[in-house]
């Protein structure tokens, strides 16, 4: 849930103080990466960002922290709303659907690289209160977005603290801008400004030097001290009133300024200072002052440190110091009153929608019940993004509470871990069981029977997601015999349209082996259960095995069993994902108009939804079925619609849409950019253990390298896949890549027939054998040339094909070689003709193929 009123850039109403020392200090920062401003509450760090970032022509993105926010998800989607907000350009969906397929967080921010990459203007971005972020994996994000800035990105930092970030090798860099508190403190000139502006109070050099040495320049003093001056206050009495240390008169003239205020104001200010922002409905709630929404704008047009967080002015919040004074004068002087005014906000927040800020409320008031009420309602969707967030709130809930309620025992349990306190579940998940073992008549029946199945799942769940997949099996069996229904958690941590990341995790990514091994007792485990999601991702990943083992009608089958639960259950990304291996099963038996068909009708699904992560994968689908079958058309228009680049900064979760790019760009003859991508995703599938795209990439290597001229490490390179699939028994990688991989493989067979080679890895020439049979020679036509075979090309068909291999279009050529449009196309039959090919693209490979340039 995005919460508006903290993208809302702060703005005061007083007249300030010209500050232009540090407005070019700040200005400094659009040539760094990162303006860093820390200092303790009260020194004007917010205002002063707020009232410099008013000066910029651009926009600027702007998100107040608070700490609700160390919960990794919600820390990110407020950042890209706000930059979404201030560059309506930026594609904020885009990244966000990597937060789903990734679950470490490390594809959100590589996309989230790439999207600022593409906003075509100097972009700002500002998170305030940053302070309030501990989260280590927020932080480790942080880290890798500034080490991969754009150069026209620049993050402004307000803290009252160093962050935990690599800030020594920013300075060491020149990429950091550092103001602190002696930068914000006001000089004597500032003093004299600020005194003549805020209080009608004129004060000589040495009244404000005088001033300046007592406040130190902490603006929230001076502030204070306007507030306590009583009418016709001259220079000596403001002096006199700054007596003690530092910020010991802060409590004084906070204490002064209270008092000045009317009983029910006191009361208002007292019982109010428990919100974190308030509107004057909510007040009400809280005071049972009717006039609450005057009160609000009176210390509004006072500027009695309140600050408002939306343009309307309907949402407020207090400065953190006074706001800090008031409730400790609250605890002090009513301390019953404290759960009072929480209860009453709480429940004020529920039935107005503000549900997450309710279980906040109910929780500091220790309304136990209450909160666990809530978080019960909101628990399945914040399994889909914010497990952070639902962990601190179930941490709050005694133990006692949750054995009374089993299901949110077990959710704490799978909360813990999926936010990274892996440590914290562990020990839950063992004092769980000894307690059931020990005094299992503590609680009832049924409760303890779901407690004990749920471990099961939990276990299972766990070893999964960790990719022990023969404990997996085990775990799965013992909770099926407790839990025979198997529903416990059905869908849980879905979005709308029924993906899962958690359940998305296919065994045959890591092995074809184990996934042979275990896929089939799974299916036997959860074939009988309601839980069909899971059911599905398992006849996906046996589907997949299958086909990479050229059991394309084994294969079939079973995807066909997930595409049937998927539609059954109208849950889109299941059916999405079965119908295009449908798809590619029947392209590669032949069968287009099958093929098509499908492509069809997943189109037009995914359309009724605007589901940007399907339709992008039914685009790169097109894009790879093109490729295979050299239809040039789907791949020109996948890469213009995909905006992806050689450069960007690659998600794991799009290793395959970014090798298939690489592919590309070998093919289009830019051989050097698809080699230094290539070496990037290798290096990344073999970090993430992604044995598939692991033995795919070295293919797409290997012909590289042979396109480049570089035979004998084209082969070695080859022989190094080859090496890895056949243990596995991997084929359709090879197969599906058709004739110029076919070529290589003539080439690597001849090679291990000389008697002078001497292979580096044992891989029988059998399997070699195997697989060179099954790819067809040249699109499955007899008479195409090979390697070798003369190819008669006039002197004008060469230089037609050398400016087509720089990628002219056809009315370049003709302006090049000064000929008419019409002689050009004739000159570009006579080529396809000769080289036996149908367009543009099959004839650069053919061209290279056949080394003619």
């Amino acid at each position: 849930m995005i919460i508006a009123t903290k993208l809302h850039i702060p703005r005061s109403r007083s007249t300030l103080v010209a500050r232009p020392r540090l407005s070019r200090r700040l200005h400094e920062g659009l040539d760094r990466t990162l303006t860093l401003i820390t200092a303790p509450a009260g020194y004007g760090k917010t205002t002063l960002l707020g009232e410099w970032v008013m000066t910029l022509d651009n926009p600027v993105a702007w998100v107040s922290l608070d700490h609700g926010d160390n919960d990794r998800m919600r820390f990110w989607t407020h950042t890209l709303a706000a930059l979404k907000q201030a560059y309506p350009s930026f594609d904020q969906q885009n990244v966000l659907r990597h937060a789903a397929e990734d679950p470490s967080g490390e594809s959100l921010i590589a996309a989230l690289v790439n999207g600022l990459h593409r906003i075509p203007q100097t972009t700002v971005l500002v998170w305030d209160d940053f302070h309030h972020i501990e989260e280590a994996s927020i932080l480790k994000g942080v880290a890798y977005l500034l080490e991969r800035m754009p150069s026209h990105v620049h993050l402004y930092l307000a803290s009252r603290n160093d962050p935990s970030l690599p800030l020594s090798k920013l300075r060491a860099e020149n990429r950091l801008i550092g103001l602190d508190a002696s930068d914000l403190r006001f000089v004597p000139d500032e003093t004299t400004e600020f005194f003549a502006k805020c209080g009608g109070l004129q004060l000589s050099d040495e009244d404000a030097a005088a001033v300046q040495k007592k406040t130190e320049g902490w603006a929230a003093a001076m502030r204070l001290a306007v507030l306590s001056l009583h009418e016709h206050a001259d220079p000596a009495s403001l002096i006199c009133k700054l007596t003690g240390t530092e910020r010991d008169i802060s409590d004084y003239f906070f204490e002064e300024v209270f008092a000045r205020q009317s009983e029910t104001m006191q009361h208002f200010l007292l019982y109010t200072s428990i919100l974190d922002r308030m509107t004057g409905e909510l007040c009400q709630a809280v005071t049972g002052i009717a006039e609450s929404h005057a009160y609000l704008q009176q210390l509004d047009k006072g500027n009695l440190f309140l600050a408002a967080l939306d343009e309307r002015r309907e949402w407020y919040r207090y400065h953190h110091l006074f706001r800090q004074f008031l409730t400790a004068q609250l605890k002090m002087r009513e301390p019953k009153k404290w759960k009072t005014c929480h209860m009453a906000a709480g429940t004020w927040l529920e039935h107005n929608g503000y549900a997450h800020e309710a279980v906040d409320h109910y929780l500091k008031a220790a309304g136990h019940e209450q909160a666990l009420s809530l978080i019960e309602q909101l628990s399945q969707g914040l399994m889909d993004k914010e497990w952070t967030t639902l962990s601190t709130w179930l941490n709050e809930i005694p133990d006692t509470l949750l054995f009374t309620r089993p299901m949110m025992l077990l959710t704490k349990l799978a909360a813990q871990y999926m936010s990274g306190h892996v440590e914290a579940a562990t020990d839950g998940y063992w004092r769980t069981l000894r307690r059931l073992d020990e005094d299992p008549s503590s609680l009832p029946p049924p409760a303890v029977e779901i407690l004990r199945a749920g471990l099961a799942f939990l276990a299972a769940f766990r070893t999964f997601l960790d990719r022990d997949f023969e404990d997996a099996v085990q775990f799965s069996k013992a909770y099926v015999e407790k839990h025979a229904e198997g529903d416990l958690f059905i869908g849980f941590g879905s979005d709308r349209d029924g993906y899962h990341p958690v359940l998305d995790i296919y065994v045959s990514d890591d092995s074809l082996l184990l996934a042979e091994q275990v896929l089939t007792p799974l299916l036997s485990i959860w074939s009988g259960t309601r839980n069909q999601y899971f059911v599905a991702h398992l006849y996906i990943d046996l589907g997949k095995m299958q086909y990479e083992r050229n059991r394309l009608v084994d294969a079939e089958k079973v995807m066909r069993q997930a595409y049937e639960i998927g539609r059954m259950h109208d849950h889109r990304s299941l059916a999405t994902i079965a119908a295009l291996w449908l798809a590619r099963i029947a392209a590669v038996q032949g069968d287009e108009k099958t093929s098509n068909q499908i492509l069809r009708e997943s189109a037009q699904l995914t359309s009724k939804t605007a589901n940007s992560r399907l339709s992008g994968k039914i685009a790169s689908f097109r894009a790879m079925l093109g490729r295979m079958q050299r239809e040039e058309k789907p791949v020109r228009q996948w890469l213009r619609k995909s905006g992806l680049r050689s450069s960007d900064e690659i998600p794991v979760s799009m290793i395959k849409e970014y090798g298939l790019l690489a592919a590309i760009l070998a093919e289009q003859g830019k051989t050097e950019e698809a080699a230094a991508l290539t070496e990037r995703l290798l290096q990344l599938s073999i970090k993430a253990g992604r044995q598939s795209d692991r033995i795919r990439l070295l293919v797409h290597k290997s012909r590289i390298l042979s396109l480049q001229g570089k035979i004998p490490d084209s082969m070695d390179v080859l022989e190094e896949a080859l090496a890895l699939a056949r243990p596995e028994g991997y084929i359709r990688t090879f197969v599906d890549e058709g004739a110029p991989l076919g070529q290589l493989l003539d080439q690597y067979i001849r090679l291990r027939q000389n008697q002078h080679y001497r292979p580096a890895h044992k891989v029988p020439l059998s399997y070699v054998k195997r697989l060179r049979r099954l790819i067809p020679q040249a699109d499955g036509k007899a008479g195409i040339p090979h390697a070798g075979t003369p190819v008669a090309l006039t002197a004008r068909e060469q230089s037609v094909l050398r400016l087509m291999e720089t990628g002219m279009s056809n009315k370049e050529i003709a302006l090049k070689l000064n000929v008419s449009l019409a002689t050009v196309k004739t000159h570009i039959n006579n080529i396809y003709g000769k080289l036996q090919t149908k367009n543009r693209l099959q004839a650069l490979e053919r061209a290279r193929t056949l080394q003619l340039f």
